[in-house]
């Protein structure tokens, strides 16, 4: 194909540079399909039909400021003649002699490709190109040369092409709702009398209408969502937290909107009162039975009102090449005069990696500036369940030492992490008889709901655990999660069921420790609060910072440790540059441990193969019941025991180990036949080594 030189495509901007000369070449390549040849008068007779059908491309530029949803949504769910199906694939860039090539598979997903000209915006750093691809096969490679590199391309960004529209350009509707493969509505599990025609008209749609609590997790997922919620229950609120349509005063409402668990369906809030006037109810009854070319209604005393929202996008859109952030260097700042600014922030945030000393360093820095500006000041922990809080209570109190503390808050079930890490944290709140503040669910919680596929899993009693008003739908939560959800091997569109409960989890959790600073802050108003959590935790788009907002208006700043990469701009108010630091070396003995069965103790189950314990003789089986005089009842008193060790230290470590019993002949057969279990055990014999040994 000889080169097109690109047409200027309308941009909205008056005295706009001269569009450049793009080059642009299609290499079909031989495993493509050649070109079909159509007769010149079959091709005259589609551009007629093309010209009375659709707008033509050359019109102004403001009259594209609105495109017509109620037109082009009739045209995606009641089409009268063949659509084109769009998709762009294989698209990359290639730095070749001081240009960018931009390299792109355009390809028609119908059964019969159509011959199209297809305007194309090319968007770079500090303009926007246009250009006209040409497509008549399935597929067709295109190479575009470019001074600079673009940082995404939209196809048709004005939406007058022949063709479906690509998910993020349907805004959400009723008729998207009716024309989902799988759909539900989810009712209380109690409903008035007065909702029996509503309940009808469902059944007759063939949507199926269940309580939560009776839904699959994986039907959640997979599914175009209807609530239905009243004035007494909402069974939205674990998926859109705020009420269905706040400060209306109409007697029903409806809004479209994304299912926040799977964005390519869609999520309908339907709102009514128990006992809607009849008229109401029937005016309901029939836009419901309708083509439903609407994203909101309202109704009340008989008059209905709708409209149609506008998607996120026109336009098939490929994002390319994003630049990384920065800031000015006049802009930094000493790590004083930043405090200062803060001094009047209520709420601040510290997100951490848990595994990065130089994290924990910085949250006490700021914990004792914060500290000397106001002396009320609260540490709230992600580290710690909030059924351990009597515990914090009394260890900041000073009623525990830290070995009890550590066992009754059962730290090293609870969270895995070195101790050390936070000790210096703790220490500093129990030394000035600051609160500490437990934020999370207690240990098994979410990650069962991670497992099962959502909150629907949970017993009644779990359930009353959690929040009850969880927000899925903050903008930007949804891809974050997506994001880290493929981080563990896993993809969002081949698993949804799984993703789904990925992402409730997270939720739960953000929830979670934004209700219990919300708490905190209610009842101490006289209270500042540094928050010690992860950094996913402290995104201020979309984790606790705005879900704290939504129970309580409170001013609130995040910091963040800056290292050779970290979050974007947009989730942080500061970036501290910290350098890299470790802790000092530990004790240890080179064991791996699990609880003993029938003894208490700390049972080996591995050896480091050049560690101290195997050299000193200890071996696998062996039960570790003392180091010196402190009894060792489990794991978990192991760890808190070794905490108090130093390196190059010497120990007396004191085992059982098994004494080997001969076994008869018949034992054995059972064994080989699995049916030992009918026969009694026999209880181990052990004899007490005690074995010492330089850390």
């Amino acid at each position: 194909m000889p080169e097109s030189p690109a047409k200027p495509w309308p941009t909205g901007k008056k005295n706009c540079n001269p569009t450049p000369s793009l080059s642009l070449t299609s290499t079909p390549g031989s495993w493509l399909p050649k070109p079909q040849r159509r007769p010149a008068a079959a091709w005259l007779l589609f551009l007629l039909l093309f010209s009375l059908a659709w707008p033509t491309a050359g019109r102004a530029a403001d009259e594209h400021q609105q495109a017509p949803w109620q037109e082009l949504l009739q045209r995606e769910f009641y089409p009268s003649y063949e659509l084109a199906r769009l998709a762009v694939t294989e698209a990359r860039l290639q730095e070749t002699k001081g240009r960018v090539e931009l390299h792109f598979t355009l390809v028609q997903q119908q059964d019969t490709p159509l011959p199209l000209d297809i305007p194309m915006l090319v968007s770079t750093p500090r303009q926007v190109y246009s250009t006209t691809l040409t497509s008549q096969r399935k597929k067709t490679a295109f190479t575009l040369e470019l001074n600079d590199r673009p940082t995404e391309i939209r196809l048709d960004p004005y939406q007058e092409l022949p063709r479906h529209l690509s998910p993020n350009e349907l805004p959400p509707s009723w008729a998207g709702f009716l024309a989902a493969e799988q759909r539900l509505a989810i009712i209380p599990a109690e409903t008035p009398a007065a909702w029996e025609p509503l309940l009808d008209l469902l059944a007759r749609l063939d949507i199926d209408a269940l309580p939560l609590e009776q839904i699959e997790p994986a039907a959640l997922a997979t599914s175009s969502l209807l609530f239905v919620g009243s004035e007494q229950e909402n069974p939205a609120r674990g998926f859109f937290a705020a009420p269905l349509h706040p400060g209306s005063n109409h007697p029903i409402t409806l809004e479209a909107r994304e299912n926040p668990i799977n964005p390519e369906q869609t999520g309908i809030l339907l709102s009514l009162h128990s006992q809607p006037a009849a008229a109401d109810l029937e005016t309901l009854l029939t836009t419901l039975d309708s083509p439903g070319l609407f994203s909101q209604l309202k109704i009340a005393d008989n008059t209905l009102e709708q409209q149609i929202k506008a998607p996120h996008q026109q336009g098939i859109l490929v994002r390319l090449d994003q630049p990384p952030d920065g800031i000015a260097a006049p802009a930094r700042r000493s790590f004083h005069e930043i405090m200062a600014e803060l001094a009047d922030t209520r709420v601040i945030y510290v997100g951490e990696v848990h595994s990065r000393y130089e994290d924990h360093l910085l949250q006490l820095r700021v914990l004792r500036a914060m500290h000397q500006q106001h002396p009320k000041v609260a540490v709230a922990m992600e580290m710690f369940p909030a059924a351990t809080q009597p515990v914090l209570d009394a260890y900041v109190a000073g009623e525990l030492d830290e070995p009890e503390f550590l066992r009754q808050s059962d730290y090293f079930t609870n969270w895995s992490f070195d101790y050390r890490l936070y000790r210096e944290i703790i220490d500093f709140a129990r030394h000035h008889g600051l609160p500490i503040i437990a934020l999370n669910l207690e240990r098994g919680l979410t990650s069962k709901v991670y497992r099962e596929g959502g909150t629907t899993a949970l017993s009644p009693e779990e359930l009353a655990q959690l929040p009850a008003d969880r927000d899925l739908a903050l903008p930007g939560f949804q891809q974050r999660i997506g994001a880290a959800f493929t981080m563990h091997d896993s993809d969002p569109e081949t698993d949804p069921a799984g993703f789904s409960g990925f992402l409730q989890a997270q939720s739960i959790w953000d929830e979670q420790m934004a209700h219990r600073m919300a708490k905190f802050l209610q009842e101490n108003p006289e209270y500042r609060l540094l928050a010690v959590v992860g950094q996913g935790h402290s995104d201020k788009r979309n984790a606790i910072p705005p879900r704290l907002a939504r129970r309580l208006a409170v001013e609130q700043k995040v910091i963040l440790p800056v290292r050779e990469q970290t979050a974007s701009a947009p989730a942080a108010d500061y970036f501290f540059f910290v350098p890299s630091q470790s802790l000092p070396d530990q004790a240890l003995l080179g064991v791996r441990v699990r609880d003993g069965e029938e003894e208490s103790g700390a049972l080996v189950v591995g050896l480091s193969p050049r560690g101290k314990a195997r050299a000193a003789g200890i071996m696998e089986g062996d039960l570790i019941v003392a180091i010196d005089d402190w009894e060792i009842t489990g794991t978990n008193e192991l760890r808190i025991a070794m905490l108090y060790q130093q390196p190059g230290q010497t120990v007396k470590v004191r085992v059982l180990r098994p004494i080997d019993t001969e076994r008869d002949e018949e034992t054995e057969e059972l064994e080989e036949l699995e049916e030992l279990e009918e026969l009694e055990e026999t209880p181990k014999s052990f004899e007490t080594q005690e074995f010492t040994l330089e850390l």
